[in-house]
């Protein structure tokens, strides 16, 4: 029998909802969710694709028992400052809450990295009615390609009468899409180009890529000084979670912190897609994961649908939707049920 049930797409940290249409436990199909405030009704293509790769549903079964024996023989063998766990914001609120409480009774370091995105104020942060409101937006990255609901929010914008600048260091959907393209080099270039724009009061930086935590800070600093808002769009559904209760690092910080360890702990989180390989050369490692992986030992979780959860989106949203699928069969953990294991 066919169900459909809401839940919040876990692409980005847009926070669009769409509807999971499931049978026997396997998402079938999903639509958008109509009446939702932030999208509308619309979906992209970053989510279906999203939702076109998940194989993790087909397994509904593991055999934890022995996987966790051998963790927490791993565990007791390994000094507690010697262990780090790396998660991201593709954990979502309950599950990290309850991951922070284990890492705190352990006296293991929990870290992430977002991409060089840091903890900001959460008062310059603007809305997404705010940017429809805008006079000016000046978008940092290919928002149009790569966050086309907010995209869609921009133009509005510009229907209202506002100018758009975009900056990127190569041509793109956005820059073509806007009154002006400044094209830099680097992110380094970031300051002396935005100080170089006539601002109006009510002028909101979009920015969703940036090179250096360095760069991020400098460029928040000029948007507290000059009174006016920005809106990182930030890589996972939970980000903005997991700059608020965790520490993020920077690239380089996060090989440093690795390459002081003994035993990682990766949670929702595989960093072979910004770090190099041989970095994990001599480490013992566990993914907990609800994506597919095959690094280390591979502990499965339930994904976002299977279970009850929240996510806060990167305008500070926090949305709550009840497991999407109600499949009696699945076996598979959730990451609190894994760590209460542990």
């Amino acid at each position: 029998m066919l169900t459909i049930n809401h839940t919040i797409c876990p692409e980005c940290s847009i926070g669009c909802g769409l509807n999971v249409i499931s049978k026997d436990g396997i998402i079938v199909g999903i639509n958008p969710f109509k009446n939702h405030e932030i999208n509308e009704g619309k979906n992209c293509k970053n989510c279906t694709d999203y939702i076109n790769k998940i194989s993790a549903l087909e397994n509904k079964t593991f055999n934890y028992e022995e996987v966790i024996s051998d963790i927490k023989g791993m565990l007791n063998n390994t000094d507690a400052d010697k262990i780090t766990i790396l998660t991201s914001g593709n954990t979502d609120n309950n599950d990290l809450d309850n991951l922070i409480k284990f890492a705190d009774e352990k006296g293991f370091d929990l870290i992430s990295y977002e991409y060089e995105f840091t903890k900001i104020n959460p008062e310059i942060i603007a809305s997404y009615d705010e940017v429809e409101k805008a006079d000016q937006i000046i978008t940092i990255g290919d928002i149009f390609r790569k966050n086309s609901l907010i995209g869609r929010r921009i133009i509005h914008a510009q229907q209202n009468g506002a100018k758009t600048i975009n900056i990127y260091t190569e041509t793109n959907l956005t820059g073509f899409n806007s009154d002006e393209f400044r094209q830099i080099d680097s992110c380094d270039q970031l300051d002396e180009i935005v100080n170089s724009i006539d601002l109006t009061d009510n002028t909101i930086i979009i920015i969703n890529e940036i090179s250096s935590k360095q760069n991020y800070e400098n460029l928040i600093k000029f948007v507290e000084e000059k009174g006016i808002k920005v809106l990182p769009l930030l890589k996972h559904p939970n980000s903005y979670s997991i700059l608020e209760k965790t520490e993020s690092l920077s690239k380089d910080e996060l090989a440093n912190k690795i390459q002081d360890s003994e035993l990682l702990l990766l949670v929702n989180e595989d960093p072979r897609e910004y770090l190099e390989n041989d970095i994990f050369e001599g480490k013992e490692v566990v993914s907990l994961t609800q994506n597919c992986t095959d690094i280390g030992i591979k502990v499965p979780l339930k994904v976002w649908c299977q279970k009850d959860t929240s996510f806060t989106n990167s305008a500070g949203l926090t949305q709550e939707y009840s497991d999407a699928i109600n499949d009696d069969d699945n076996t598979l953990k959730t990451l609190s049920e894994v760590l209460k294991l542990l």
